[in-house]
């Protein structure tokens, strides 16, 4: 039989003692650094979560302005836009949020898809269903007594226009003709919804707009001859991942577009850029759900070239000095139209090509974000272009010049209209961007 003296036990149970301190503290600190994460995205969803309610507030005084008393987004799988707009819920079945002018808010969804619903504090009550939708989306309205009920649909705007035909239909059936005669499109508060920008809005979009231009820094000193479109493309990327971010566009980690012939919305291709060429550079990024959309554009210079060739510098200038004029010109009131006249008679005055597009659009939850539109008056633009200029809204500038056979610009800028005009979000480009 063996035996064990206390004091030969003492070194053994130091080192037991030892270990489990260790443990203890490793343990800890791996929890406290998962506390730490979860109390960092927490106040993430906190921020998103105060976004919502004020556009559900804005919402609300919308719905009085136009004398809305209800009004219905009926969606599933993220079908309508408006949902992340206003919500940021993502339910799998189907789902009525629904809205009063009074100030009601109620989210009618199925079982399954109820609690996080329940957990955004974003709905006065959330009511449940199993096979009983129609029923109980009547049993709503008939409590609310609404004279007119707004649904998504619209001749005008993609965006204003999330509700589909079988849905449309689905709901003209099963609420009967007490109801259906009361529709009337969401479009001309929800486009005002949109394009009207909170504080909030405006300061993630200036944040975007901030990654954007370091971005397009640090690309510009990594620019050189040889490398073709794609190679540029994947420099976008490398930044991108640096600063986890995404493409606003595609929302995926995605190049943006990168041409130095061939201009049009394209991906990168295999064209090596040589001495001599132009490379025209557009990218937006999405921070926290909101984008930039800025365009530059650069002069490779061939040996013993100090400048840009003056074709090029006259058609920089012209494209600087409209987006000056559309800029000093703008402010609530105006309709897009009149803004595009200025930046469009500009170029055509200093003899430049006749812009192909609209010299601006809105952006903010995407690229082209509906609404207002600082177009011509071609029938291409319906009625966008008559849209009123209003406070808060946030625009591209963009007068491109596009030449088939020679150098072409595009500078494009992100401004936010203020009280009485507005201001850049974007750090001008004050001249061609010189490589080599």
């Amino acid at each position: 039989m063996i035996q064990f003296s206390a004091r030969g036990l003492a070194p053994f149970w130091e080192i037991i003692c030892f270990v489990a301190e260790t443990l203890y503290q490793k343990v800890w600190q791996v929890l406290n650094f998962h506390l730490t994460l979860q109390n960092v995205l927490t106040e993430g969803e906190k921020s998103m979560n105060e976004l919502y309610k004020s556009k559900i507030s804005q919402a609300v005084k919308y719905l009085n302005e136009f004398d809305i008393d209800s009004w219905i987004i009926f969606s599933s799988e993220g079908s309508d836009p408006a949902v992340q707009l206003l919500t940021g819920i993502n339910t799998v079945g189907r789902t009525c949020f629904i809205f009063t002018k009074s100030g009601e808010r109620y989210a009618l969804c199925s079982v399954i898809d109820a609690q996080e619903s329940e957990e955004s504090g974003l709905f006065d009550e959330v009511i449940t269903y199993r096979n009983d939708l129609p029923e109980k989306l009547n049993l709503i309205l008939d409590a609310i007594k609404p004279k007119n009920i707004a649904l998504n649909y619209s001749l005008n705007d993609n965006l204003c226009d999330g509700l589909t035909v079988g849905r449309y239909r689905w709901l003209s059936k099963i609420l009967g003709e007490k109801y259906k005669s009361r529709f009337v499109s969401s479009e001309p508060f929800l486009k005002k919804i949109r394009s009207i920008k909170t504080p909030a809005e405006i300061e993630k979009i200036k944040k975007a707009v901030d990654i954007t231009i370091e971005i397009y820094e640090s690309v510009f000193k990594q620019l050189r001859a040889g490398l073709s479109e794609y190679e540029v493309g994947q420099i976008f990327i490398e930044e991108m991942k640096k600063r986890n971010v995404v493409s606003g566009v595609t929302k995926k980690l995605t190049m943006p577009i990168v041409m130095k012939e061939r201009i049009a919305h394209r991906a990168p291709g295999p064209a090596k850029i040589e001495p001599g060429d132009y490379l025209i550079m557009d990218f937006s990024v999405d921070y926290e759900g909101y984008v930039s959309d800025i365009a530059r554009t650069v002069y490779f210079l061939r040996e013993g070239e100090t400048r840009a060739p003056k074709l090029m510098e006259n058609s920089f200038k012209a494209a600087y000095d409209a987006i000056t004029k559309a800029k000093e010109a703008i402010k609530p009131g105006m309709k897009g139209y009149e803004i595009d006249k200025i930046a469009r008679q500009h170029l055509l005055d200093c003899g430049m090509p006749e812009i192909t597009h609209a010299t601006g659009h809105q952006i903010g939850r995407l690229t082209h974000d509906g609404g207002t539109l600082l177009g011509p008056e071609w029938e291409r633009y319906g009625t966008d272009v008559y849209g009123t200029i209003e406070e808060n809204m946030v625009f591209t500038l963009e007068p491109t010049i596009l030449r088939d056979d020679d150098y072409s610009i595009l500078v494009e800028e992100n401004i936010v209209v203020t009280k009485d005009g507005a201001e850049f979000l974007s750090k001008r480009q004050e001249e061609i961007i010189l490589i080599g």
